[in-house]
């Protein structure tokens, strides 16, 4: 009876969990369509406008490892609330901004805030599905992730056009339509509790922020502090009992092979048509002057 009660509110929580998927990667994606805009509007370069999506990445993978982590210590409708409500406080920083650095701060905070959701993608199925469901409800959840890939710059190519950029900061406010069904269908109990290895965290983050500012900025120094970092990052993993990341998880070729499709596939971008009637909007590549 339990299993079969715990079954049905998987049902519930998997379409919900894809409805929240689309608009967390709409968010991530649909700023891109209008860096040429904020550029302009605050007269900025194109390495400083990058980080209005390189920061959003940054914070949301790194975010996600860590959702993770917490889920095995505490409950996951709590780590859901603070999240979704936190993504919901970036979008109103986002909207209010008037520099660009508010509009940064506001990025880094929906990014923080929408990490919880590929992680709760990854605990759902493991939790609420048997064995032999599972493969059908992380297939409705990528749904959600393909779905909000696609449509996201459509959308926003939608919106930029009746209304200003900064309205595409309240996609993420229909999350927290959801917030009260997880509130009431999420009842699962925290796995373990034990320590987490903030240190290793921190150090991968670190890796990632000099590795993206040694290529948007061509600057050797952060090169260098990058490949520090990540030799430290990986004393570090090799040396704890309990680390950030598994050393054993790259020796399994199946996860290593899937990591670096993934990475090429996310790599792959595709420049539309150029503009000729501006060398500002040649060197974005946009097809609006």
């Amino acid at each position: 009876m339990k299993a079969a009660v715990q079954q049905q509110s998987g049902d519930k929580l998997i379409r919900i969990l894809a409805f929240t998927l689309v608009i967390s990667v709409m968010s991530a994606t649909m700023f891109n369509i209008v860096l040429p805009e904020i550029a302009a509007e605050f007269d900025l370069s194109l390495s400083q406008v990058s980080w209005v999506s390189s920061a959003f990445l940054l914070i949301y993978a790194i975010g996600t490892m860590t959702y993770g982590r917490l889920a095995d210590t505490y409950k996951l409708k709590h780590l859901l609330t603070f999240g979704l409500l936190f993504f919901a406080l970036g979008s109103l920083v986002g909207l209010s901004a008037r520099h660009y650095e508010t509009v940064l701060l506001g990025r880094v905070l929906q990014a923080a805030g929408a990490a919880v959701i590929p992680a709760t993608a990854g605990i759902i199925p493991v939790r609420y599905f048997p064995p032999e469901s599972r493969g059908r409800a992380l297939g409705i959840a990528m749904t959600g992730l393909a779905l909000g890939s696609a449509i996201g710059p459509v959308v926003a190519a939608l919106l930029v056009s009746v209304v200003h950029w900064r309205w595409l900061f309240c996609m993420p406010l229909f999350t927290l339509l959801t917030l009260p069904f997880y509130r009431k269908q999420l009842n699962d109990m925290p796995e373990h509790s034990g320590r987490i290895d903030w240190l290793g965290g921190g150090l991968l983050a670190g890796t990632v922020a000099l590795l993206l500012l040694a290529i948007t900025n061509q600057a050797w120094i952060s090169a260098a502090g990058c490949l520090a970092l990540f030799v430290l990052f990986i004393a570090r993993i090799r040396s704890v009992p309990d680390p950030f990341i598994k050393p054993g998880l790259f020796r399994d070729k199946s996860y290593s092979f899937g990591l670096t499709i993934a990475f090429l596939a996310t790599g792959i971008v595709r420049f539309p048509a150029r503009c000729r009637k501006s060398k500002q909007a040649q060197a974005w590549g946009c097809l609006r002057c």
